[in-house]
C-alpha cells in the first residue's frame, strides 16, 4: 500500500485549485475568519507531532531483571538466606547490581527516537486571515488556511500550491532528490510518487528560493512527516542479534543447572544426607555453571571497539551495533548524500554536434570560440553568487556553473558581469520554464537565455556551430531533442542555452540562436567506488535506496560499481507495494536488485523488510527524515552526521560524523573482530566454568562432599570472568576478516566445532584437578579442607593461564595474538597477584576457607597447572583441537 495513501483520503494535487479552495470552503483571497479557525483547531487539533509515551525509570531497571540467569541467581539469594549463608547471598546480590546498573545505563541512552522530530514542529508562518496577513505560531495552522511561502523558510504542514514566483523547493528531508525542486500549481497525475507532486508542498521542508501561496491540506499527525512519525514510533526493532545469542546460550546454560541440581537433590534426599550441603552444592553449580562476568566483558568489548570507531569518525549510540554491524549481509543506502556528494556538479556539454565531458573542456576558453560562448550565457543567465569559500548563495544549479567557470579561469563571473552591464530580466517561472537577461554589448543588446530545453528548442531558429550560425531545420531539432533525452537517461539534470544578438529590446526571448546542452549531476563521494569493492569482497551487498529518478540512480549505480552489471536494472517504489502478495520468483528478482528508485518512507520500509523476510542482517544509512522508520526498523541504522537531520540521527544505531561511505567499512571490520573476540572469550569462559562443573559433579556425586565452596567459586569467576576474558575481548584480532564472507545470521554464537573445543578443554582441566583432589585425599592423607585449597587453587591457577590456549592452532606457541596483546599479560598478572594475596590477607582467607599448606600440596597444584596447560597446547600443535 503506497505511504501517501495511508496519509490523506484526497489526492489534492490531482484537483484544480478552485476545486481544493470549495473543498476546504476557504477563499484564497481572504483566508478563513477567526471563527472558522477555533472551529477547525477543535476539530483537527494543533498542528503538531504527537509526543510518544516513553518507558518510565522504573519500568526501565524491572526490564533489566527478566532474565532466566538473573532469575537463577535469585533463587541462589534466597536458598543462601535461608541457610545462613549470608556472605554467599550478599556477594550474588552484588553481582546482580552489577549487571543491571549496565543494562539500565545503555537502555536510558536509548530513549529519544522522537525528541528530534517534536523539534521540527517550534516554528512560525505567515497565514492569511480574514484577508489579512498575519504572523503566527505553526501550531495553530488548520487545514484550509492560505499560507504565505517565502525563500528560507520551512513549510509548517502539507499544502496545495495555489501561487507560485521562481518557487523552489528543497525536499531531500523527505524524498532523497538531491536538487531543488521548481514547484507548479498545474494538477499533476494521480499516480505521481511523492517528488513528482510538484504542485504540493510538504511540512519540514525548506523554500530555497522564490515565494507563494498555498491552501493547507493537512495537518499535524495527518501530514507526509506526522505519517513518518507514527512509523517511527511503531516500528519496534528487533533484537540485536547478539543479545539474542547471548539469551540463548544464558537459557541453555541455566536449564543445565536446574537439571543437574534436581538430580543431585534427589539422590541427597533418598541418600539421606543433610539439605544443608545439598543447597550449597546446587549453589555452588548456580555459580559455576553461570560466567558472571560475561554480561560485564562483552558489554566492555563492546564499549572499546566504540572508542576505537571513535578515533575513526564513527560515532556508536549502542554498544551491541557494533557487533550486528560486523554480522551485516546487506547495507541499504541512500544515494543523496550517502553514496554522491548531495551538490550538483556541471558534468557533461553538448555543443557543436558533439557530447563532451568536463575532463576535455579543462583550458582556458579562447576569446570568440563557441566554448567560450556557451559559458558567456551561463554566466550572463544567472543570478548566483560565490562565496570566498567557493561555495555559493542562490540556485543549485547556478552554483554549478559559477563554480565551474571560475575554474576553469578564476575571476572570469566578474570579468563578464561588468563587461556586459545587464539591463533586463524574465526571470524563470513555472509557466515558461526558462529565464532570460539582456544586456548591452557594443552598441546593441546581446540577450542570454537558458530554460527546459524542449521549450528552448521550440523558441530557437537557428543554431551555432563552428562554422557559424546556420539554420536549425526540422530534422536537427528532433536531433538536439534525442540528445537532451539522452542526457536525461543517463541521470543528468539537462538545460539548453541560447543567445541572440539585436538592436532592440523588445521580444529579445524569441528567434534565438541555439548554444548547446549543459549536463548536472550530484558526483559520486569519493572513495566510495574503492568502499564498495570492498563490501562485495567481503560478501555484502550494497543496494541502493533512492527517492530520485530511476535514470539518475542507475548512472549513480554504474560509476560505483554497486553491482557488476553493466545496465543494472532499477525497480520503483510503486513495483514493490504490496510485495508481501507477489509470487516466490517475484520476490526473488526483488532480493536480487541492487537499485530502488522513486520510493517514498513506505515503500522504503517495505524493501528493508522484504530483505530481512529473506533472512538478511540489514544495515540501513541515511541522512533524511525520509529515512527515520527505516533506519529505526533496521537491525543496524546508520546516519550520517553532517548532511542527516536530527532526526535521522537519534533513530540510528550509529553515526557517521564526516559523512564518509568507506567509514562503514572500518566499522565491520571492527564489528568482525569484537564477534570473533567475544566467541573466544566465551570459549575461554564457558571451557573453565565447564571443569568447576565437573569437578563438583564428580566429588559430588561419588563421596557426597563439596570439592568447591560457592564463596570461592565466586571470588574466582569474578577474575577470571572478567580480567583474562576483557582482554581477550578488546584484543586487535587477526587476518584478513574482509576477505571472509558475512558469517550465517543463524549461526549461534557458539558453533558445534567451539562446544567441541570447550567440552576438550573443561574436561581436560577438570580430569586434573579431580585427580589432585583425589590425590591429596587418599594418598597424601590430608584433610578435606587442605584438599579443597589443592583443587581450588589448581584450578584457580589453571583458568588464569588457560587464556593462553585462545591462540588459534596455526598460530606460534609463544608469538600469536595472545601472547602480543599487553592485556593478557597485565590481567594475567594482577590475577595471579589477587588470588596470592587473598591466601595471606587475614580475614579474607579466613572467609574464603583457605589454610596454611606445605611444599607438597602447593607442588601438586603447580603440577596440575602445568599438565593442564601441556596437554591442551600439545593437541593444538597437532592441531588436534584449533
Amino acid at each position: 500500500m503506497e505511504f501517501t495513501k495511508r496519509m490523506s483520503k484526497e489526492n489534492f494535487y490531482t484537483q484544480v485549485i478552485n476545486e481544493v479552495a470549495e473543498h476546504f470552503k476557504v477563499e484564497p483571497e481572504k483566508g478563513l475568519s477567526s471563527e472558522e479557525v477555533k472551529s477547525r483547531l477543535k476539530k483537527h487539533g494543533p498542528n503538531k507531532l504527537k509526543e510518544t509515551k516513553e518507558k518510565s525509570l522504573w519500568h526501565l531497571l524491572f526490564d533489566q531483571l527478566k532474565s532466566a540467569v538473573i532469575y537463577l541467581l535469585m533463587a541462589a539469594v534466597i536458598v543462601s538466606f535461608l541457610f545462613g549463608d549470608i556472605p554467599e547471598a550478599i556477594a550474588i546480590i552484588v553481582v546482580i547490581v552489577f549487571n543491571t546498573a549496565i543494562g539500565f545505563y545503555m537502555e536510558y541512552q536509548a530513549r529519544k527516537s522522537m525528541k528530534a522530530l517534536q523539534e521540527m514542529d517550534k516554528m512560525t508562518t505567515k497565514v492569511l486571515r480574514e484577508g489579512n496577513e498575519e504572523e503566527i505560531d505553526s501550531e495553530e495552522l488548520v487545514p484550509g488556511d492560505i499560507i504565505i511561502l517565502e525563500a528560507g523558510n520551512l513549510i509548517p504542514a502539507d499544502a496545495r500550491i495555489i501561487e507560485a514566483s521562481e518557487l523552489q523547493i528543497n525536499e531531500s528531508a523527505l524524498t532523497g532528490e538531491s536538487v531543488p525542486i521548481t514547484k507548479l500549481t498545474e494538477t499533476v497525475d494521480k499516480d505521481a510518487q511523492l517528488g513528482d507532486r510538484k504542485n504540493m508542498a510538504y511540512k519540514g521542508t525548506s523554500i530555497t528560493m522564490g515565494k507563494g501561496k498555498a491552501i493547507v491540506t493537512a495537518s499535524g499527525m495527518k501530514t507526509e512527516i506526522g505519517g513518518i512519525s507514527e512509523m517511527v514510533s511503531a516500528e519496534d526493532k528487533e533484537s540485536v542479534p547478539l543479545n539474542i545469542k547471548l539469551n540463548k546460550l544464558s537459557k541453555r546454560l541455566v536449564w543445565i543447572v536446574v537439571g543437574m541440581a534436581a538430580v543431585y537433590g534427589v539422590l541427597g534426599y533418598f541418600t539421606g544426607k543433610n539439605l544443608h550441603i545439598i543447597a550449597q552444592t546446587s549453589i555452588a553449580w548456580a555459580i559455576a555453571a553461570i560466567p558472571e562476568g560475561l554480561a560485564i566483558v562483552a558489554t566492555i568489548a563492546l564499549a572499546k571497539g566504540m572508542m576505537r570507531l571513535g578515533k575513526e569518525h564513527v560515532i556508536v549510540k549502542k554498544l551491541a551495533a557494533v557487533e550486528t554491524l560486523g554480522e551485516t549481509t546487506v547495507i541499504l543506502t541512500d544515494k543523496t548524500g550517502t553514496l554522491t556528494k548531495n551538490k550538483l556538479s556541471l558534468s557533461q556539454f553538448f555543443f557543436n554536434k558533439e557530447r563532451k565531458k568536463d575532463e576535455k573542456l579543462d583550458e582556458v576558453p579562447k576569446e570568440g570560440s563557441l566554448f567560450e560562448k556557451v559559458l558567456k550565457v551561463s554566466l550572463l543567465c544567472n543570478n548566483a553568487e560565490l562565496k570566498e569559500d567557493g561555495s555559493g548563495k542562490g540556485d543549485m544549479l547556478e552554483i554549478a556553473i559559477l563554480q565551474y567557470a571560475e575554474n576553469q579561469k578564476e575571476g572570469i563571473t566578474k570579468e563578464y558581469r561588468e563587461k556586459f552591464e545587464r539591463i533586463e530580466e524574465d526571470p524563470f517561472d513555472s509557466d515558461s520554464m526558462m529565464m532570460s537577461t539582456l544586456h548591452r554589448q557594443n552598441g546593441n543588446y546581446f540577450s542570454a537565455v537558458k530554460g527546459a530545453a524542449n521549450v528552448i528548442l521550440e523558441r530557437c531558429n537557428k543554431v551555432l556551430t563552428d562554422e557559424g550560425e546556420e539554420d536549425l531545420s526540422k530534422e536537427q531539432r528532433e536531433k538536439w531533442k534525442e540528445e537532451s533525452n539522452a542526457m536525461s537517461a543517463d541521470g543528468l539534470r539537462t538545460i539548453a542555452l541560447a543567445y541572440k544578438v539585436t538592436d532592440k529590446k523588445e521580444n529579445y526571448d524569441e528567434d534565438l540562436v541555439l548554444l548547446g546542452l549543459l549536463g548536472f549531476i550530484d558526483p559520486p563521494a569519493e572513495n566510495v567506488k574503492d568502499a564498495i569493492k570492498t563490501c562485495l569482497k567481503a560478501g555484502i551487498h550494497v543496494i541502493m535506496v533512492t527517492g530520485d529518478h530511476p535514470e539518475t540512480a542507475r548512472n549513480i549505480a554504474k560509476q560505483v560499481n554497486i553491482t557488476e552489471k553493466e545496465e543494472p536494472s532499477a525497480y520503483t517504489g510503486k513495483d514493490v507495494e504490496g510485495f508481501e502478495d507477489k509470487g516466490k520468483d517475484e520476490k526473488k528478482k526483488f532480493a536480487e536488485s541492487r537499485v530502488f528508485a522513486r520510493v517514498d518512507p513506505g515503500q522504503k520500509l517495505d524493501i528493508l523488510k522484504l530483505f530481512q523476510e529473506n533472512g538478511e542482517i540489514v544495515g540501513m544509512t541515511g541522512d533524511g527524515v525520509n529515512d527515520a522508520p527505516a533506519l529505526k526498523k533496521a537491525d543496524i541504522g546508520i546516519a550520517m552526521g553532517k548532511r542527516g537531520t536530527q532526526v535521522a540521527k537519534e533513530v540510528s544505531d550509529m553515526v557517521l560524523k564526516n559523512d564518509d561511505f568507506p567509514s562503514i567499512i572500518t566499522a565491520i571490520r571492527q564489528g568482525r573482530i569484537i564477534f570473533n573476540n567475544i566467541r573466544k572469550f566465551i570459549v575461554y569462559q564457558l571451557s573453565y566454568h565447564l571443569s568447576e562443573i565437573l569437578v563438583i559433579a564428580a566429588v559430588s556425586f561419588t563421596i557426597f562432599t563439596l570439592p568447591l565452596r560457592p564463596l570461592q567459586l565466586l571470588f574466582l569467576n569474578l577474575l577470571t570472568d572478567v580480567f583474562p576474558a576483557l582482554a581477550l575481548g578488546i584484543g586487535k584480532g587477526r587476518g584478513k576478516v574482509m576477505e571472509q564472507p558475512p558469517k550465517d545470521p543463524d549461526e549461534p554464537i557458539l558453533t558445534k566445532k567451539s562446544w567441541t573445543m570447550i567440552s576438550i578443554y573443561g574436561a581436560i582441566i577438570a580430569v586434573y584437578t579431580i585427580g589432585a583432589y583425589f590425590f591429596a585425599t587418599y594418598s597424601m592423607g590430608v584433610s578435606k579442607e587442605i584438599a579443597n585449597n589443592i583443587a581450588f587453587f589448581g584450578l584457580a591457577f589453571t583458568q588464569i593461564f588457560h587464556v593462553f590456549d585462545m591462540r588459534e592452532s596455526d598460530e606460534k606457541v609463544f608469538l600469536n595474538q595472545v601472547t602480543r596483546n599487553k592485556y593478557v599479560w597485565m590481567a594475567v598478572v594482577f590475577c595471579a597477584a589477587a588470588l596470592i594475596a587473598a591466601y595471606f590477607i587475614p580475614g579474607l582467607n579466613t572467609l574464603l576457607s583457605f589454610q596454611p599448606m606445605g611444599l607438597e600440596p602447593w607442588l601438586l597444584v603447580v603440577a596440575v597447572v602445568v599438565a593442564s596447560i601441556g596437554s591442551i597446547q600439545v593437541l593444538k600443535g597437532f592441531k588436534i583441537i584449533d
